[in-house]
């Protein structure tokens, strides 16, 4: 009773996993029509590890992108079926609406990090977990190019060492686009990339950003070739 519990609790949170493993789900789901179900059986097929199986369900639950019986919404159709500016202006939509109250109550051009901390915190995520809910909740703003307050950016020198793993990413996503791309590279690629850390440096967080949108650019040019194969009929 305890672990359903928790799993209920968890899955009500805002979104708190890592943002790459959410890119690889968005990934495969683009690459593949979605499940007719997502259960079990799909998550062990992607070989995505039990820890993150509740969280995953919980991002999708809160996005409306899964009804409460683990069914794909319209909303999800919608999304994984569109790209480039489209994909975009589909997932500000569904972020718009998740949020709700950080749109309605509150301008996201002008909120402190404080009053988004205060949201979180009112949705019961404060502490690690509030921390790893504000990273996930700016990484999905970016990919749906929604903007953010200037008051939400610090100039405190964290993260160090990631600059890195973002700039050798450029060199993989061309040979990427090139060879017409492949869901495992996609997979490989998004599951290096670093999570967005808002404490990072401004110039990390200009970095990370352009890779970001790099990154995005490349696997949306090699997307319609996969479409076209006769596999994913």
């Amino acid at each position: 009773m305890q672990g359903k519990q928790r799993r209920l609790t968890e899955e009500r949170l805002p979104p708190y996993l890592s943002y790459r493993v959410w890119q690889r789900l968005l990934s495969e789901l683009s690459a593949h029509n979605p499940p007719s179900r997502f259960d079990s059986s799909y998550f062990e097929e992607l070989k995505i590890t039990k820890s993150c199986r509740s969280m995953l369900k919980g991002t999708l639950l809160f996005l409306d992108l899964m009804s409460a019986d683990s069914m794909p919404t319209p909303r999800l159709h919608q999304l994984v079926k569109s790209d480039g500016e489209a994909r975009r202006a589909a997932l500000a939509e569904i972020v718009r609406n998740a949020y709700g109250p950080l749109f309605t109550e509150l301008d996201v051009t002008r909120v402190t990090q404080a009053q988004v901390k205060e949201y979180f915190s009112s949705q019961g995520a404060s502490g690690d977990i509030g921390r790893k809910c504000l990273s996930f909740f700016f990484a999905i703003c970016a990919d749906g190019n929604i903007a953010l307050s200037p008051h939400l950016r610090k100039s405190a020198r964290r993260g160090r060492g990631k600059n890195s793993a973002i700039e050798v990413l450029k060199p993989k996503v061309s040979k990427l686009a090139d060879s017409g791309g492949s869901v495992e590279w996609e997979r490989m690629l998004l599951e290096k990339f670093p999570n967005f850390n808002p404490e990072w440096s401004e110039e990390l967080k200009k970095k990370w950003f352009d890779a970001f949108k790099f990154l995005k650019k490349s696997l949306e040019i090699s997307a319609p070739r996969r479409r076209a194969s006769p596999s994913r009929r």
